[in-house]
């Protein structure tokens, strides 16, 4: 019984420790310098020197993009990558977590879509290729069910970093993210 404990506690204090680091890591992130320095140019009164200033940031600006040294990317971009990437092991991106000032957007913890294809794998599981480009392989046994092209299905997160993946009518299902 002593060993259990202790294999309990060490279990949720790793656990405790690694949600800590993920906190920090995900830090908001500021804007770059050469748009702060751009918006600087707004606090000068003299128009000529202003537009100097700001035909200067400009062209460091445009430079800096034709270089890829710096991507300018609207909200909806970010939001279509996000689910784009939902389900696979990507790195943090940090503009998926801002929101422009006013805290965190709300993640994006489900995926709604279709089926389009469908092959079964070993003991009863299936491989889904879903309307959204995704693959999908059941790590559960889904026994008696076979599903249908053009099938509802939600994919949701779960904990520890797994996914629940649930057709229309049937009961949700562990399940790992292919492509």
């Amino acid at each position: 019984m002593k060993r259990l404990n202790f294999s309990a506690s060490v279990l949720i204090s790793g656990l405790l420790l690694a949600t800590q680091a993920s906190a920090r890591d995900a830090r908001p992130i500021g804007s770059a310098k050469l748009f702060d320095d751009m918006l600087q140019c707004r606090s000068l009164a003299d128009a000529n020197m202003r537009l100097a200033c700001y035909d200067k940031q400009v062209a460091a600006i445009s430079d800096a993009q034709a270089k890829n040294e710096v991507a300018v990317i609207d909200k909806e971009s970010v939001r279509q990558t996000v689910r784009q990437n939902f389900g696979l092991a990507t790195p943090a991106v940090p503009l998926a977590e801002s929101s422009g000032g006013n805290g965190r957007e709300e993640a994006l913890d489900e995926i709604q879509t279709k089926v389009v294809s469908f092959q079964p794998t070993v003991r009863d599981r299936w491989r889904l290729q879903l309307a959204d480009g995704s693959e999908w392989q059941t790590l559960e046994t889904i026994a008696f069910r076979v599903p249908e092209v053009n099938m509802a299905v939600t994919v949701k997160k779960a904990a520890l970093g797994s996914y629940l993946l649930r057709p229309a009518g049937w009961p949700a299902v562990r399940a790992r993210r292919i492509k």
